[in-house]
C-alpha cells in the first residue's frame, strides 16, 4: 500500500471526482441500454460479448468496452508514473510529456476511467440479468462467473480512482452501485463499505463458480489475486495476507535469467504472470513505440540511489541505463511479486514484524547476488529526505517499514503501483 503521498492522494481524488462531476453527470455512463441493438439469447452470443471484454484486456480488441483499462495499460502505466516520484519530469526533452497530475486534470483523460469501466458494468450487467437459455451449463456458468470478476475489478477500480483512501473518514463515500439491468436508474454515491462489500461479493461469487478454462482469464488463483489487492487496499490485511500467500505458493518467486527473461518479455505471459494487460498489444501501445515516450526524462536521483548493491542488484541494469534512462518493459497486470510484498507489508501491520522481516530478507535474496540478510539492527535508517513519511495507516515510518516500501517502490516500478 505504497501511496506516493496518502494526503495529496487525498486531494487528487476529490479533485479527480469533482472535475468529472462538473463535467458530465454520471448517469451518462450508467446508461446501460443497448439502444439499436437485440438482447442477445444464445451461448454463443452472450459469450462473444464476453471475449470481447477479454480481449480488450489482452490489448488486441479496438472495441473491448473499455475493458482495456480494467488491469490499466501500457499508455496508463506511463502516466502514473510520471504523476509521481520516479521520473525527473521536470528534465523531460518534449513538452508533450505529462508532467504532474494537474495535466490530466482538465481532460478527457479525468473522466475516461469513470466512463469505461461503467460501460464494462453495464454489459456485465446485460448478461447476468437476461442470460438464460444455457447459463446453468457448464459453459454458461464460466460465462456467469467471468461477468462477475469484470464487474467486480471494474468497481475495484473505480473505488481506486475515484474515492479518498480508507479510513479517511467515518462516512466516506464510494460509487454508484448499478447491479441491475435498468436503463433508467440513476443511483447516488453508496457508503464506502457499500462498494467494497459488492467488490468482495463479485470476486467471491466468480471464485465459487470456479472458472476452469484459462480463455475465461479469471481463474481461481487470478481472482484470488484481486481479492489480496482489494483487502489490502481497503486495510483489511489478515484477508489481504491469506489470499496474497495463496497466489505466492502457486507462484512462487523466481530469480536470476528466469526473472530477467520474464522482465524483459515485451508481451505475453512469462515467469510467474498471471494475467497481463496488453499482452497482445496494438502497435500503437507497443512497448517499444512507447519507451521513447518515457526515455525524454531521466528517472530519479532519488529512486536510483534505492538500488544500494547496484550491480549486485539485477534490476540495477534491466531496469535502466548509465544515463538513467528506462530499459524496464512495461507491466500491467498480476505478477507474484506484488503479493510477496503484499504478504510481507500485511504481516508487518498485523504485528509479525520477524514474519515481515523474513519475508522482506527472502525477497531480497531473490534479487541481490550474494546477499546478507537484514536484522532489526541492521536495516537502514529512515531516510528524513523522502516525501513518504508515514505508511499507510498514518504511523511514523520505522527502518523495517521503509525498507519494505522501498522493495516495493523499487520492484513496481513502471508496473502503475508508485501512483497509488
Amino acid at each position: 500500500m505504497n501511496k506516493f503521498s496518502y494526503s495529496k492522494q487525498k486531494g487528487l481524488q476529490a479533485l479527480l471526482l469533482g472535475l468529472l462531476l462538473m463535467m458530465t453527470s454520471c448517469s451518462d455512463f450508467l446508461d446501460i441500454k443497448p439502444y439499436g441493438k437485440a438482447i442477445p439469447k444464445t451461448t454463443e452470443e452472450y459469450q462473444a460479448l464476453v471475449m470481447e471484454m477479454l480481449s480488450g484486456i489482452d490489448g488486441n480488441s479496438v472495441g473491448g468496452y473499455g475493458a482495456n483499462e480494467l488491469f490499466m495499460n501500457n499508455s496508463s502505466a506511463i502516466n502514473f508514473e510520471d504523476y509521481c516520484d520516479n521520473v525527473e519530469s521536470s528534465l523531460a526533452q518534449s513538452s508533450n510529456l505529462t508532467y504532474y497530475i494537474s495535466s490530466m486534470l482538465g481532460t478527457s483523460t479525468a473522466y475516461s476511467y469513470y466512463e469505461h469501466l461503467y460501460k464494462v458494468i453495464g454489459r456485465c450487467n446485460i448478461i447476468l440479468d437476461n442470460y438464460e437459455d444455457g447459463r446453468d451449463s457448464e459453459k454458461g456458468q464460466q460465462l456467469i462467473a467471468t461477468c462477475y470478476a469484470l464487474r467486480g475489478l471494474a468497481y475495484y477500480q473505480l473505488l481506486r480512482m475515484y474515492c479518498e483512501p480508507a479510513g479517511t473518514s467515518q462516512d466516506q463515500l464510494g460509487m454508484p452501485l448499478v447491479t441491475d439491468f435498468d436503463m433508467e436508474a440513476k443511483p447516488n454515491r453508496s457508503s464506502y463499505e457499500a462498494t467494497f462489500k459488492q467488490i468482495e461479493s463479485d470476486f467471491k461469487t466468480a471464485l465459487d463458480k470456479n472458472i476452469k478454462d484459462k480463455a475465461y482469464m479469471f481463474t481461481p488463483i487470478v481472482v484470488k489475486g484481486l481479492l489480496a489487492r482489494l483487502y489490502f487496499w481497503t486495510g483489511h490485511f489478515k484477508e489481504a495476507k491469506q489470499y496474497a500467500d495463496e497466489v505466492v505458493a502457486a507462484y512462487p518467486l523466481i530469480q536470476g535469467e528466469e526473472y530477467k527473461k520474464m522482465i524483459t518479455a515485451e508481451d505475453g505471459l512469462q515467469g510467474n504472470m498471471l494475467v497481463r494487460s496488453d499482452r497482445t498489444p496494438s502497435s500503437s501501445n507497443m512497448f517499444k513505440y512507447l519507451n521513447t515516450s518515457i526515455q525524454r526524462c531521466p528517472l530519479s536521483a532519488r529512486y536510483v540511489k534505492l538500488f544500494a548493491e547496484k550491480d549486485s542488484d539485477i534490476r540495477y541494469k534491466l531496469f535502466f541505463n548509465k544515463r538513467r534512462l528506462n530499459t524496464k518493459c512495461i507491466f500491467t497486470g498480476l505478477r507474484s511479486a506484488e503479493f510477496a510484498l503484499i504478504s510481507m507489508e500485511s504481516a508487518y501491520h498485523l504485528g509479525d514484524k520477524e514474519g515481515a522481516l523474513r519475508m522482506l530478507n527472502d525477497f531480497r535474496a531473490h534479487r541481490i547476488s550474494s546477499y546478507t540478510a537484514y536484522t532489526m539492527a541492521t536495516l537502514p535508517a529512515v531516510d528524513a529526505n523522502e516525501y513518504i513519511k508515514t505508511d499507510c495507516t498514518g504511523a511514523a515510518l520505522t527502518p523495517l517499514m521503509q525498507a519494505i516500501l522501498n522493495e516495493r517502490r523499487k520492484e513496481l516500478y513502471l508496473e502503475g503501483d508508485r501512483f497509488f
